[in-house]
């Protein structure tokens, strides 16, 4: 019951926030999905400022915000009428819980998660949580080898559910995967309907995202990637879905979901940093609407920069390969960086889904690289770039074994994206 009643804090911070920038323009089950999506973020960033301001948690802090939000709806006279809800999201919701029965059942026999939430993203949590005073102790630098240098959005989401409910629980992050999980694929649904107003053609794209066995098993296996992947669609979705309905506002919640995914890992940091420049482009011509967009991204940049700068340890899995002499960036590793993406492409745990994609991109041509969709495909391409880039660069790792472990799991967070970009590409 205590869990629930974080998600029920966590969802009236982000419902009100969504109130105040939609001018209830979102259907009722959109408006919940992302509310609930912006309001975990919100908690885990009010959990960050609890702890290196008080060096301890304040487990009421986004109760503070709830009231603080309502406050001002009501002064301005608000009534806080729930949007509309449109009988045929029922089937939607219909298809959410399908989709949700293999995520249960395979969370339950993960219950731990993957490797990295063992070693890294759990562990965290519970150093943050069960060390107290002594929390900074995770960012030992003897602890490199959980990416002590990675953002801590995650941990503190779960920290925060723990410290609500006063004891360690190793159920809170395998539920909160899957509520995720079913956020994403929500998002994706209704923000699709709402965007086209085709209801089969939105749960197909649903389910093929979804639905992939590989895709199952990475959402529920507990990793940062998975909130990455949240807020990159979640991004990209509210500043469609501004511009359909011509709400300036809601674009301010586009970058407020960048800024959320810097705090992720380094990788939803650079994918945060290339969409918000691109969208500061895209927006130049609108000098009002540009300043509270460029206020917004920062605000919500903060914790990532806070902590990058003052508590961050020094990454020791790095060596510079364009000046060591030990370890240089080679040819043969540029081969291997330049062939081992397409044999990913064609691997058989994708269930052709990237051929579908090239499919997709090869029908849809120009409207892809046209206006709103055009910067969705330019972070997509640029993000990627800079990722291989980084493999190029770091020699650290000896590169097949690298792509191996972690390409894939970098391009799973891209899916929900894509899939949004080439279903109203081909709309």
């Amino acid at each position: 019951m205590v869990y629930f009643l974080g998600i029920l804090i966590s969802l009236s911070v982000g419902f009100l926030l969504i109130r105040l920038l939609s001018a209830n323009r979102l259907n009722l089950i959109l408006h919940i999905l992302l509310g609930l999506a912006v309001g975990l973020g919100i908690v885990g960033t009010t959990a960050f400022y609890a702890q290196i301001l008080f060096n301890q948690f304040n487990r009421f802090l986004p109760v503070g915000v709830v009231v603080l939000l309502a406050s001002y709806l009501f002064k301005k006279g608000d009534t806080l009428k729930c949007p509309l809800f449109v009988p045929t999201h029922a089937w939607g919701l219909l298809a959410l819980g399908v989709l949700a029965i293999p995520l249960t059942i395979t969370a339950l026999h993960f219950p731990l998660g993957g490797w990295d939430a063992w070693s890294c993203w759990n562990l965290k949590a519970k150093f943050i949580f069960l060390g107290e005073e002594n929390w900074k102790d995770v960012l030992s630098p003897g602890l490199w080898r959980s990416n002590t240098h990675y953002p801590l959005l995650w941990p503190l989401i779960n920290v925060w559910f723990w410290d609500l409910g006063g004891r360690f629980d190793q159920a809170v992050p395998m539920l909160n995967s899957i509520l995720i999980a079913l956020l994403t694929a929500g998002i994706l649904l209704f923000g699709i309907l709402e965007l086209t107003g085709k209801l089969m053609n939105s749960i197909l794209v649903t389910v093929l995202v979804t639905a992939l066995p590989f895709g199952v098993t990475l959402l529920i296996s507990q990793y940062s990637d998975s909130l990455l992947a949240l807020y990159l669609l979640s991004a990209f979705m509210c500043l469609l879905l501004a511009e359909k309905y011509k709400l300036p506002k809601l674009k301010i919640l586009s970058m407020v979901f960048l800024g959320l995914m810097s705090f992720t890992k380094n990788e939803g940091l650079i994918a945060a940093g290339i969409a918000a420049l691109l969208i500061f482009w895209h927006e130049r011509s609108h000098k009002k609407e540009l300043r509270p967009l460029i206020i917004a991204f920062f605000i919500t940049l903060l914790p990532t920069i806070i902590f990058t700068l003052f508590f961050a340890p020094k990454n020791e899995a790095f060596i510079n390969g364009l000046t060591s002499t030990e370890k240089p960036t080679d040819w043969a590793r540029l081969s291997v960086i330049l062939t081992y993406p397409w044999f990913e492409f064609i691997s058989n745990k994708w269930n052709f889904f990237w051929l579908l994609a090239l499919a997709g991109i090869l029908l849809a041509r120009k409207k892809l690289w046209q206006s709103t969709l055009g910067v969705i495909g330019l972070t997509l391409v640029l993000y990627l770039g800079v990722v291989m880039g980084y493999y190029a660069v770091n020699t650290f790792f000896e590169i097949s074994w690298w792509l191996q472990t972690t390409l894939s799991r970098i391009l799973f967070a891209l899916l929900p994206t894509i899939a949004l970009w080439l279903a109203l590409g081909l709309e």
